[in-house]
């Protein structure tokens, strides 16, 4: 199928799902004040975005997430994919720290606060410490947070060097901190580009790194651990999706 009938589906398909998911959410916020139930339509939302998109995720190392404990999730940042699959795919309570303008979008933004995600305009050092301090109670509530250390998307795949923070909070909330390589959903939308082209992500999940560990030993040495475990994994896997990504977009071959 063309990249335009994918681009159309899949805009058609996030806009109905913001009006339908997104109202649901808002109002589950009224059942539920922790932000739990509309956090569980959250994840609702972003598998089935995924599903009616053509979009298979694959998870690995799920046995490395304790659902009965927070967590902070240290993720390579490829693309808007990378929500949707998280959010879709992993089984807990996430907490999202995101842009203050997307809490702004209709219905997106709504959800995004009724499900408890904590806004943060990073122009503002008082707003974003308050971000960090909000963070901190989200975590010492139970939830886990995903923090992007690289701070924005990658244009061409390539894992940038991680920003501190993650550490600091780890330490504050006691929290062990786990890797997350995403892998596969920088070339579903590409940065700067509105058109879809549809493919496999694969998310690996590392081994924790205990509040023991990390209180023990300096920032730089931890922060620099879990992003070589990132690239690495990113390294040994990201040449297995690129067949299957190349596969999903050819059409297929017409008999002789």
């Amino acid at each position: 199928m063309s990249r335009a009938y994918h681009t159309i589906r899949f805009w058609t398909v996030i806009i109905l799902l913001s009006l339908i998911l997104g109202g649901v959410c808002i109002a589950a916020r009224l059942v539920d004040r922790t932000g739990n139930l509309s956090h569980r339509i959250s994840s609702l939302w972003g598998r089935v975005l995924c599903r009616l998109n053509g979009i298979d995720v694959q998870v690995e190392g799920l046995e490395h997430l304790r659902p009965d404990r927070a967590q902070i999730l240290i993720a390579n940042h490829q693309g808007f994919f990378d929500i949707f699959s998280l959010s879709g795919y992993l089984p807990l309570q996430l907490r999202w720290v995101a842009k203050a303008s997307l809490f702004r979008i209709p219905f997106v933004g709504w959800s995004m606060r009724a499900s408890g995600y904590i806004p943060v305009e990073r122009e503002s050092r008082k707003k974003a410490h308050q971000a960090f301090l909000a963070s901190i109670e989200k975590l010492k509530a139970g939830n886990s947070i995903v923090i992007f250390p690289e701070g924005t998307r990658s244009a061409d795949g390539v894992i940038g060097p991680f920003k501190k923070g993650g550490h600091l909070m780890a330490m504050r909330a006691k929290a062990p901190m786990v890797p997350v390589t995403l892998i596969g959903t920088g070339s579903i939308i590409r940065k700067g580009s509105g058109a879809i082209r549809p493919g496999p992500i694969r998310i690996i999940i590392g081994k924790p790194v205990e509040y023991e560990e990390i209180a023990a030993k300096k920032e730089e040495s931890v922060l620099e651990a879990i992003r070589e475990t990132i690239c690495e994994n990113y390294r040994l896997h990201a040449t297995e999706a690129a067949p299957q990504a190349q596969a999903a977009e050819s059409p297929p071959h017409s008999p002789a």
